[in-house]
């Protein structure tokens, strides 16, 4: 078997859920999903991940461990160095020396939308991209950034994940990361539900009235021609469509990717990015930048790191 299809024992941790499977080149099996309390301490965190492992590794035989998670990362030491609210009590914990105890194996640690990165980079839609800028929307909003198909980290591993904590509006909401009007404060899932509360308190008709607001109603209720909705979806893809106007004009990609939890309603945000996108970016005269959906899914992150644990060491 060579390296890259070695079986590797994968986690995607994020802010609300663990994601964990066994992962072989670009397949992942025994795929398990379990929600995360924001207010888990680290020992809490590590304990979940050591169950959901224990139980995939007695089906299967795997050579390393890889750990996707939120944050600012230190590969070398395999700790996070700082991150926002949920998964703080995780930071300065050596994630991965204690994981390699528990599972008595090689493990590597690294930054989830760099791992969600690399995954769509080697197997998805930027497989044949040689400069690529990938974006994650959902609860925040991640990113990372591939130029001659090698992932930039930086010398302090902050190179390309911040994609989401741009200025786009300077008089908008406070972020999580403490700054004013971020994307990620503009277009996340807090962002899009606060903006569809403000718009039905004027008293304007909706199919919005009619349940919990979460970003899947919304997504539903424009494709459904609801006015409001479709008010709501427009100015999310807009401001999307800016803040990736900024990151092209930063690092020049071939490709844009969107991924994370919000792209599977990328039929009614896609076009309008796309459209956006082509008319603001000031690029070589005749060329378009492609803004695509993700391939690989939710798995795309367990990928990306199973390939890093593999050995995968092409970063700048």
């Amino acid at each position: 078997m060579t390296p890259m299809m070695e079986s590797v024992l994968a986690f995607d941790v994020g802010g609300t859920r663990i994601k964990a499977g066994v992962v072989q080149g670009s397949s992942v099996s025994s795929l398990l999903i379990e929600p995360l309390d924001e207010k888990e301490g680290a020992d809490g965190v590590l304990s979940i991940i050591v169950r959901m492992g224990r139980h995939l590794i007695a089906e299967c035989a795997v050579t390393a461990v890889g750990i996707s998670i939120k944050g600012i990362v230190d590969p070398q030491r395999g700790t996070i160095l700082d991150v926002k609210e949920a998964l703080a009590s995780c930071i300065g914990e050596p994630i991965a020396e204690r994981l390699a105890h528990e599972f008595r194996l090689p493990t590597v640690l690294e930054n989830d939308a760099r791992m969600y990165t690399l995954g769509e980079l080697l197997y998805g839609a930027g497989r044949t991209a040689n400069n690529l800028v990938c974006l994650t929307l959902g609860t925040g909003v991640g990113s990372g950034v591939a130029l001659g198909r090698r992932v930039l980290r930086g010398p302090r591993g902050i190179s390309g994940i911040l994609g989401g904590h741009i200025t786009v509006q300077t008089d908008g909401p406070r972020c999580t990361c403490g700054n004013i009007g971020c994307l990620e404060a503009l277009i996340g899932t807090a962002a899009l539900v606060r903006e569809a509360t403000i718009a039905l308190a004027t008293g304007r008709h909706s199919s919005l009235r009619d349940g919990p607001l979460t970003p899947q109603r919304i997504f539903a209720a424009s494709a459904a021609e609801d006015r409001v909705a479709r008010e709501l979806v427009q100015h999310f893809a807009e401001l999307l469509g800016a803040g990736i106007v900024s990151l092209v004009h930063t690092h020049d990609p071939d490709l844009v990717v969107l991924g994370g939890g919000m792209i599977g309603a990328a039929e009614q945000f896609l076009p309008i990015v796309q459209s956006y996108v082509t008319a603001h970016i000031w690029t070589l005269p005749g060329r378009r930048v492609e803004v695509v959906a993700a391939e690989l899914g939710d798995a795309a992150a367990l990928v990306g790191v199973a390939a890093f644990a593999r050995g995968f060491d092409a970063f700048l």
